[in-house]
């Protein structure tokens, strides 16, 4: 049990200061926008394009990931701020998620395995959350916690082993980036590729995905902000 505390650990600091990270570095660069206007979807269009992959579709995402690449359905959705943005974090998420598809075009097997861990940490964490609580609450600590803890932290540590294929997917798409010559400028690129680096070491964070997704749906001010 020792050690199945030490990989939770492990993995629960890895993915905030991964995520804290990304959240700094998407700050800074979205209000910078790309001088041509290009915008997330076209530019991942772009990208499909130039690499001959003509049955991936590329469409605005609504859901718990919005910015998601579904190898299954060979679909790239985009937040809606992503898919018709123009700042260098739309971009780059954009651009990322492309990378992916590239990523399935040269059959690139750790990719299955990261959606795997990106839907456990989803739809997973919260639930196992919540049953942590209520055995606590209920005084089954020593019988059903345990299995909860590590349950959670498989999910966990299996979210946070699987990030260097994120990192892979950013490199693909960098050197894609480069041929195509879509930067007119130095400060472009810099911006661009600082989020695609911080988005590409961030581990998905089920809490705050699911929050995100709940202020989207039921706040109104919220989905005018990203519509």
């Amino acid at each position: 049990m020792q050690l199945v505390f030490l990989l939770f650990l492990i993995a629960i600091v890895g993915t905030m200061w991964g995520r804290m990270r990304f959240l700094k570095v998407y700050g800074e660069e979205s209000t910078n926008l790309i001088s041509s206007r290009l915008t997330g979807a076209e530019l991942a269009e772009a990208i499909l394009r130039k690499r001959g992959i003509e049955s991936v579709s590329v469409a605005k995402g609504y859901g718990l990931l919005p910015d998601f690449y579904d190898p299954d359905r060979r679909r790239l959705t985009l937040a809606p701020q992503h898919f018709g943005g123009s700042g260098f974090s739309a971009l780059a998420l954009a651009a990322l998620q492309a990378g992916k598809a590239i990523q399935q075009q040269e059959s690139h097997k750790p990719l299955l395995w990261r959606n795997s861990a990106v839907r456990a940490s989803v739809y997973l964490t919260p639930p196992l959350f919540f049953i942590g609580l209520f055995t606590l609450l209920v005084g089954m600590s020593k019988t059903l916690l345990p299995i909860v803890i590590l349950s959670w932290s498989l999910v966990t540590f299996w979210n946070f082993l699987t990030v260097p294929t994120e990192v892979d997917a950013g490199l693909r798409v960098k050197r894609e980036l480069e041929e195509m010559r879509v930067f007119r400028n130095l400060d472009e690129r810099i911006g661009v590729e600082r989020v695609i680096g911080a988005a590409s070491t961030a581990s998905i964070d089920g809490f705050s995905i699911v929050a995100s997704w709940l202020a989207r749906r039921f706040l109104p001010w919220m989905r005018e902000k990203t519509d």
